[in-house]
C-alpha cells in the first residue's frame, strides 16, 4: 500500500490508544445500584463503550429527563473518583505515537470522552508530550456527538480536512468522521470487529499500534 500523506492524525482513546473497559464498566454498575435497576451483561456493558453515556443510558434503560440527568451525575460520581485511571496503555502505543511524531506528524486525541478526563488521562500516561491538542466532548457548550468533537479539534490544530485522517476502533469513530469530512483507519485490536470497521467505510483496517506507524 502506499505512504498515507497526512499531515494530522486524529486518535479516538476509549480501544485505540487504552483499554478503558474496567474503568467505564464499574462506573455503569455502580449507577445501576445506586439508581436499583438492573445491571446489564457484560456483551451489553461493552455496547456503553464508545458512544456518549447520555445515549447509552436512554438506549439501554429508556432513562428520561431527571431520571437520566441523576443517571449521568451518578456515573461520574465514580468516573472521577477512580474510574478514570482504571486503564491501562494497549502495547506499542507509546512507542508508535513517538515514531510517528518523529516523522513530524501532528498528533491529537479525538474522543467522546468528558475533555478534562481525556487531559487526565493524557497526562497520566504521557500521550500529552506527543500531542498538540487534546480533544473531548463538553455537554456544557453542546459537544456531545463524535463530529463535533472532530470539528472542534481540526479548528483547535488549524487543519484542513483533506490533511487530516481519523484513527478508531468501533463504527462511531468511522460514521462521526465522515460526517466531519474524514476518512477513518479502523483498529481492531480495540472493541470493534474488522467487519464492523469494513462496513462502516473505514478505508484501511490495522491489527496492532505500530501497523498505523508503519502506514505513514
Amino acid at each position: 500500500m502506499k505512504k498515507l500523506d497526512y499531515e494530522y492524525i486524529l486518535f479516538d482513546l476509549d480501544g485505540t490508544l487504552t483499554d478503558s473497559v474496567e474503568g467505564i464498566v464499574n462506573a455503569v454498575k455502580y449507577t445501576c445500584e445506586k439508581l436499583g435497576i438492573r445491571i446489564p451483561s457484560q456483551d451489553e456493558l461493552m455496547e456503553f463503550i464508545g458512544p456518549p453515556m447520555v445515549n447509552s443510558f436512554d438506549t439501554h434503560f429508556g432513562l428520561k429527563g431527571e431520571k437520566l440527568k441523576k443517571a449521568i451525575e451518578l456515573y461520574h460520581v465514580y468516573y472521577r473518583k477512580q474510574g478514570w485511571s482504571e486503564n491501562k496503555v494497549y502495547p506499542q502505543v507509546i512507542e508508535m505515537l513517538e515514531c510517528l511524531k518523529t516523522k513530524g506528524k501532528h498528533l491529537a486525541m479525538c474522543t467522546n470522552k468528558t475533555y478534562f478526563y481525556a487531559q487526565w488521562i493524557a497526562e497520566l500516561f504521557g500521550f500529552d508530550k506527543y500531542l498538540d491538542f487534546v480533544g473531548g466532548s463538553d455537554p456544557d457548550v453542546g459537544r456531545t456527538e463524535k463530529n463535533m468533537v472532530i470539528e472542534y479539534t481540526l479548528g483547535q490544530l488549524g487543519a484542513d480536512k483533506d490533511k487530516a485522517v481519523m484513527v478508531g476502533d468501533r463504527h462511531y469513530d468511522v460514521e462521526g468522521a465522515f460526517k466531519a469530512g474524514l476518512k477513518t483507519i479502523g483498529v481492531t485490536y480495540g472493541y470493534g470487529t474488522r467487519e464492523e470497521l469494513e462496513k462502516s467505510g473505514a478505508f484501511v483496517t490495522v491489527d496492532s499500534p505500530m501497523e498505523i506507524n508503519g502506514l505513514f
